[in-house]
């Protein structure tokens, strides 16, 4: 299997997940290969049973692929034992749910910073500078002391974005993250990601079943039944399959 380039940050070769279901053997992620490179945000779309939440999962390190390789920035995260996947996840990925999963007890600024605690064992001045400076580029500087339940639902999915790239990961992964909210706010969320994703120069991918919220990303991967079924890359073929959805 050949070695990862250094110029991507994601890069997959023929990944495959296979289960068994009784005599059957089922496939469902089948030879995806992918690269992704700093400060691109892809939307990773397909009808349900697709296979693009297998392959989010994957990414993530938490699956491990039964054929092909995964690596990010050139680790072979399939390989590492499973202590080293665990602090390489923590260390390197950045997540982004539809349930927030926010600590009820926490304020707005304590979740952000927790992050960084569970990565450095301890806060610094620059952690703290660190957490507050992303949530005020959020537009929560009113909500810092706040807790989760006295926010609305756009303003949690701000923290939990927030806390998704706090601690420096090179990639940041949001599974579904605009189910539970509605279009405007939805949209607002999807914005902010974009832009701060490129800022950030991180490599994003959103699994979305919105493919309104595509019209943020810089490339389109639709999955059907494992596969990567097709590919788009430039602005005017994105806004046209979005249209004709």
């Amino acid at each position: 299997m050949a070695a990862a380039s250094k110029k991507f940050v994601i890069e997959t070769q023929d990944v495959a997940k296979l289960y068994k279901s009784g005599e059957t053997t089922v496939r469902a992620v089948d030879g995806v290969s992918m690269r992704i490179q700093p400060g691109e945000f892809i939307g990773l779309v397909g009808p349900s049973g697709s296979g693009k939440t297998t392959m989010l999962a994957m990414l993530a390190a938490l699956l491990t692929p039964s054929e092909g390789e995964v690596w990010i920035d050139g680790t072979a995260i399939s390989q590492l034992p499973e202590a080293e996947r665990v602090r390489f996840r923590r260390e390197r990925i950045g997540f982004t749910f539809q349930s927030n999963n926010l600590v009820p007890y926490l304020t707005v600024l304590e979740n952000v910073q927790l992050m960084l605690q569970l990565k450095n064992g301890r806060l610094s001045s620059i952690d703290k500078e660190r957490a507050r400076y992303l949530l005020v580029r959020l537009g929560l500087e009113n909500r810092l002391n706040s807790l989760p339940q006295q926010l609305s639902g756009g303003q949690r999915q701000r923290v939990a974005i927030a806390r998704s790239l706090v601690h420096g990961p090179s990639v940041v992964l949001a599974d579904e993250p605009t189910a539970s909210l509605d279009t405007e706010r939805a949209y607002q969320v999807v914005e902010i990601f974009a832009n701060l994703i490129h800022e950030e120069n991180k490599a994003g991918i959103m699994v979305t079943h919105d493919l309104r919220m595509c019209q943020y990303v810089d490339r389109v991967i639709q999955m059907v039944d494992g596969k990567v079924d097709t590919e788009l890359n430039q602005r005017e073929e994105i806004l046209e399959f979005i249209s004709c959805a």
